[in-house]
């Protein structure tokens, strides 16, 4: 399944890379389940995270703090697919594959177990929503276009479907033997029906898309600034003359861009604050573009005590129009836990200091578009950019600083979940990195202007102007936008925990003489 995910993105292995998985718990007692479950799942996320061994480069921390959280991250997801296992070993007990009946409810449990579980992770304790199973079919536009009524759980379902089928196909045919007689398998054509009507309608739906009411031109800067020098003093006038000299790209060309866009804290030193960054800026706005302006802010509460937040300016001739403040910090990056209750945690932040998060979602208006902006890994929080566009947003911006990873497979990574919110909600997204990949991405979900040095290598500075159609104001909200997760992914969260804590009881109510009689039995079979 690693190898679904990019750097490989071999999307085709996504459909079977859960067989052997369901073909070993099947049959498994529960604490094997979990066993299996949880070496299975460590094995995925310590490949697919292994760009987070690149912070012992780019960060001041430790290499074996580092280790220590990459082992501990992929430990904790692992977990989840542990639980799946548990459930999916219950359910195969509890449903006999001996009539149809039974089979078909194992063809549709199990995608509802994984996804239930895979909702959890990504919404439990702020959430990890990273690298979902539909995630992995990112560069198929017909399929993925379910995603604007269920999200990206129903793409999820339908990969967790196809594996269903041909587990349950193989486990009919699996001891070969010659001579068997064939036997239709219902449930490996049921699944294949329901994929052929998602491309099918994700076929039609991509040519019905709604026209576009008005086109944004939108002028992206790309810095490249290496990590090892964006907070380095003597590195601050070197910053801001690339970042004039780019910006000034974009205000000499013809026509030129109505926006123009910096990444995640793009600036070295704190925008409202009357220093060099805030004369630039507005020495820049005074040409009449707005600047859409990544940076931090430093807020005072009293003489003795600051909040620091990751934000996101919009400024114009006049000043400042709005700004946004990121609401979904990262953990153990940006704030350490607990911080705000004991107090010399602070010390250990990456930063020097805890971010506060934002509390209220911004709305920026430039020219006949609305938009919002999503900071770093906002973008893959399918709940916030469903919240920005029903407070009226038809367009995304995202902001990010993606060279903590240059030269890893993060970046690409990243963008796969950008373009996920934009057929979630049926609206452009613009991505605007320091390095990785700057691009903009239509409400379908298909990829343009991506910068070439997507991964970092090397990281080179580049400015460009993309005229992106944008949806209308009043243009109807997807299914998606309107009733979120509530249609898919919450209603398998609540029959995934159902389906374990029954997994549970029936263990619990099992003898150890029984458990080792099924356990003899299945191997027997």
């Amino acid at each position: 399944m690693a190898a679904a995910f990019p750097p490989a993105e071999q999307a085709g292995l996504a459909w079977v890379a859960l067989v052997p998985l369901l073909l070993a718990v099947g049959t498994a007692p529960p604490r094997r389940a979990w066993r299996l479950g949880l070496l299975a799942g460590l094995s995925f996320w310590l490949l697919t995270l292994r760009w987070l061994l690149r912070l012992t480069v780019t960060s001041p921390a430790p290499t074996v703090v580092v280790a220590i959280g990459w082992f501990a991250l992929s430990a904790y997801c692992a977990m989840y697919t542990g639980l799946f296992s548990v459930t999916a070993s219950w359910l195969r007990r509890v449903a006999t594959e001996e009539g149809l009946t039974g089979r078909l409810v194992l063809l549709c449990g199990w995608p509802v177990a994984w996804v239930g579980f895979e909702y959890i992770r990504s919404n439990l304790f702020q959430g990890f929503a990273w690298n979902a199973l539909g995630v992995s079919q990112f560069r198929n536009p017909a399929l993925i276009q379910t995603a604007d009524s269920w999200g990206v759980y129903g793409v999820s379902v339908l990969v967790a479907l196809g594996n269903a089928a041909l587990a349950l196909t193989l486990r009919r045919y699996w001891p070969w033997r010659p001579g068997r007689p064939y036997r239709p398998h219902v449930e490996l054509f049921v699944a294949m029906m329901a994929v052929a009507i998602a491309l099918q309608a994700g076929i039609m739906r991509l040519r019905s898309l709604p026209e576009p009411g008005a086109v944004l031109g939108v002028g992206v800067v790309q810095p490249a600034i290496p990590q090892e020098q964006k907070w380095t003093e003597s590195q601050a006038d070197f910053i801001l003359t690339r970042l004039e000299e780019l910006s000034r790209q974009l205000l000499e060309a013809r026509p030129r861009p109505e926006l123009i866009v910096w990444p995640e804290t793009a600036t070295p030193d704190c925008l409202r604050a009357p220093g060099p960054s805030a004369q630039l800026v507005s020495r820049l706005a005074a040409n009449g573009v707005p600047l859409l302006i990544g940076t931090m802010d430093m807020v005072s509460i009293n003489p003795q005590e600051w909040e620091s937040f990751n934000a996101s300016f919009l400024v114009g001739p006049e000043g400042p129009l709005g700004r946004y403040d990121k609401q979904h910090l990262v953990p153990f990056g940006e704030y350490i836990p607990l911080d705000n209750r004991i107090k010399w945690l602070r010390r250990l932040a990456p930063l020097g200091w805890s971010c506060t998060p934002g509390k209220r979602p911004t709305v920026f208006r430039v020219s006949r578009t609305s938009f919002s902006v999503l900071i770093c890994f906002e973008d893959t929080v399918a709940s916030l950019a469903r919240r920005f566009v029903k407070e009226g947003a038809r367009l995304l911006v995202n902001q990010t600083n993606d060279a903590w990873f240059d030269e890893t497979a993060a970046p690409v990574q990243h963008l796969s979940h950008s373009v996920f919110r934009a057929v979630e909600n049926r609206v452009p997204l613009v991505r605007c990195a320091n390095t990785g990949i700057s691009c903009w991405i239509d409400p379908a979900g298909r990829i343009h202007e991506a910068t070439v040095n997507g991964a970092g290598r090397p990281p080179l500075p580049m400015a460009a102007v993309w005229w992106i159609p944008t949806p209308p104001d009043g243009q109807r909200l997807s299914p998606y936008t309107r009733r979120g997760d509530w249609m898919l992914g919450r209603p398998c969260a609540g029959a995934a925990v159902l389906g374990f804590l029954l997994a549970l009881a029936q263990a619990r109510r099992k003898t150890p003489s029984t458990v080792r009689r099924m356990a003899m039995e299945d191997i027997s079979t």
